[in-house]
């Protein structure tokens, strides 16, 4: 099955999703810091080394952010590198290898670095290592390139075009621990956009030094083989010296798992008593043509929207319905709407349909899987009026981005992944002038609206509140037809904390975990 992302980048691929019934959710699940204070016996604590943590991956081993494949590669290369921001357990952003940063009009940005962060060699963390980084990665045939121009980096798209000399990108080197990053225009939300995993530093190796893999990470490579790899503690390493786990496994498996222990896998294919879901930030909806003259009647999107099933979803454990609007739960603020069934044949005939003249509608679709399964289920709800007649057109993947370019079409399937946890990695495609607004929505209100929360002087508060002003705008305007949000299956020993259920990055570090029955990571000296 297909998930269908439609943005600007190319970096967070189309990936399969797995489990669609081999994986039964950890009914457990908290929204605190997991596990609180569950009970391990005896054989569970036996069963794995205190002070090593063993992660389970089906995917070859990465060791350079640049030949990233799949999502769950990146756990690796984050226990090896630091970028100048990280995630806490919650998903938020918080200081990794800068210590602090400003920007007076949100275009031109300086970034400080920890004067004592330093390379598993010893070695200094420059500001020369970051520039030197974007600048190859810029020149390279990677596809995560395209990730400087979503950052609205000064020059990127001619530099990556290679009609502009790479020392011309938007980042320069000011002194040994401070580098400047130049925008094309207002960005107040760069930090949380450099978390990626195509912005970590790169190390400048002497010929003598090829055979070292050195690391700025907290942990550095100690042995390889072709199905295992290990990791110990990086003495260098000050951002956070209090690691529970004083050496980190990363174990081959394959779909039917291995009988030893294993302590966490990220988006886990086999069955197991310990899956806990994480949010992604990933949604599915359908959406609107507000090209065509029925759909662009707000009383008949609602009446649709309000025939949704409320079950629709409900036998996937691997999604979770994200409510009333199209964004993931996180950014979605406390708001209901109220839908009075024996309104919806009103609002229908407000707008002109009746048994002689019913809102004839085309729904496009994917013709697998879950797609189709869920298509199913929305043409039976609002089959069910009188007043509707839905025809079908289930198309495959490909052609399905081809209508949705095109504009060919009244209501399809679509989707979206953000490559950062912010509001505005979604809402940002609402713009009348946005390329990914494929919709022909147009509304001046929100336009407006999302200008604002682009302007230098506007405080992050206030920013808060203007995002919650769109998201309210979308929902009484029903421009959306929101389904659900995806999550990630995650297996987790019972005796491994430290994690938050409720991260919707995807990203937990080795360094945040520790094993339950012994010191915390604050507990150790």
């Amino acid at each position: 099955m297909n998930r269908i992302k439609f943005s600007k980048l190319s970096i967070t691929a189309i990936f399969s999703l797995i489990c669609l019934s081999a994986c039964e959710p950890n009914k457990s699940n908290s929204t605190q810091l997991h596990p609180t204070s569950p009970s391990v016996t005896p054989e569970q604590s036996s069963s794995y080394q205190a002070d090593v943590l063993v992660r389970g991956v089906y995917d070859p081993f990465i060791l350079q952010p640049a030949e990233i494949r799949q999502p769950e590669q990146s756990a690796l290369l984050r226990d090896l590198f630091e970028g100048l921001v990280i995630y806490d357990p919650q998903g938020n952003i918080v200081a990794g290898m800068a210590e602090s940063w400003e920007s007076a009009d949100q275009k031109t940005w300086i970034f400080h670095l920890r004067q004592n962060a330093k390379w598993s060699n010893g070695e200094d963390v420059t500001a020369q290592d970051f520039v030197r980084s974007w600048q190859n990665l810029a020149l390279s045939d990677n596809p995560q390139k395209e990730f400087l121009l979503y950052m609205n980096m000064q020059n990127a798209k001619q530099v990556i075009e290679q009609s502009m000399p790479v020392q011309q990108l938007g980042v320069q080197v000011l002194d040994e621990h401070s580098l400047q990053i130049q925008l094309d225009k207002s960005t107040p939300y760069l930090p949380k956009m450099l978390a990626h995993i195509a912005l970590l530093p790169s190390y400048q190796a002497t010929p003598e030094q090829k055979k070292a893999f050195i690391t700025n990470g907290a942990y550095s490579v100690v042995e390889q083989t072709a199905d295992r790899i290990q990791l110990s503690q990086n003495p260098y390493y000050l951002n956070d010296h209090r690691r529970a786990f004083s050496k980190v496994i990363y174990q081959k498996i394959d779909v039917q798992h291995s009988s030893q222990p294993i302590d966490i896998i990220q988006n886990v294919k086999h069955k197991s008593d310990n899956i806990n879901y994480f949010p992604q930030l990933c949604t599915y909806f359908y959406e609107f043509n507000f090209r065509h003259p029925i759909l662009k009647q707000k009383a008949v999107r609602s009446a649709l929207i309000s025939m949704i099933p409320s079950d629709i979803v409900s036998q996937y454990p691997f999604v979770m319905p994200n409510g009333i609007n199209y964004l993931p739960n996180n950014m979605q603020f406390e708001q209901q709407r109220d839908f009075e069934p024996t309104l919806v044949e009103q609002k229908l005939q407000q707008a002109g349909i009746t048994e002689q003249n019913p809102l004839k509608l085309r729904l496009t679709y994917d013709n697998n899987g879950l797609h189709q399964q869920i298509a199913e289920h929305l043409i039976r709800g609002w089959s069910q009026s009188d007043l509707i007649r839905v025809q079908a057109e289930p198309v495959s993947y490909q052609t399905l981005l081809e209508k949705r370019v095109k504009g060919d079409f009244q209501i399809i399937r679509s989707g979206w992944c953000a490559d950062y946890n912010d509001p505005s990695a979604f809402l940002s495609m609402l713009h009348s002038q946005s390329a990914d607004n494929k919709m022909g929505f147009s509304d001046p209100e929100i336009d407006q609206l999302l200008a604002q929360t682009l302007s230098p002087d506007i405080s992050a508060q206030k920013r808060t509140a203007v995002y919650q002003q769109i998201i309210e705008r979308t929902q009484q305007e029903y421009v959306m037809m929101p389904i659900f949000q995806y999550a990630t299956p995650v297996s987790i020993a019972p005796n491994v904390a430290g994690y938050n259920v409720t991260n919707p990055t995807g990203v937990i570090y080795s360094k945040d975990l520790y094993r339950l029955n012994l010191p915390k990571p604050t507990d150790i000296k």
